[in-house]
């Protein structure tokens, strides 16, 4: 009987410990595990979009994070449908370019055919408005009237 006991308390023990791990691995640093930096220099773009395509894929519940700090996105779309549910936990500011003219179309970052999609952890979307209008030349930028935008 204790034998018994102890086995089934063992495989408990495994199952909960595999589910643990699972669990985790639905995490998607940018930073640690993209390479993303926060230094209002680096493009968060590609980094980003490797997290979503991973967590995208994933058939268990997915979060992205973007830790703390400044970063520097010039655009993203962000597209499902995805295989599970996605959190995107922004704690840090995700910047616009300041200048319109990096844009090619009047997108900045774009979330779309999304279903299970959470946005969470108190950080900023900053499309730098003010710098931008001030930089907003509309005999060169055809999107002047219409700068980039989340949707």
């Amino acid at each position: 009987m204790d034998v018994q006991l102890s086995i089934t308390v063992v495989s408990v023990l495994l199952l909960l410990f595999t589910s643990t791990a699972k669990a985790q691995s639905g995490v998607f640093d940018v930073v640690a595990k993209y390479g993303a930096k926060a230094d209002e220099k680096t493009d968060l773009s590609q980094p980003l979009l490797d997290a979503w395509k991973e967590a995208c894929a994933s058939t268990t519940p997915s979060k992205i994070v973007i830790p703390k700090g400044t970063y520097l996105l010039s655009k993203a779309t962000l597209e499902g449908p995805c295989k599970g549910p996605i959190e995107l936990q922004v704690q840090g500011t995700v910047k616009a370019p300041a200048d319109p003219s990096a844009f090619k179309d009047p997108n900045w970052v774009v979330f779309n055919k999304l279903e299970q999609f959470t946005m969470s952890g108190g950080g900023v979307f900053d499309g730098q408005g003010a710098a931008a209008w001030g930089k907003n030349d509309c005999s060169k930028n055809k999107y002047c009237a219409a700068l980039p935008i989340v949707r």
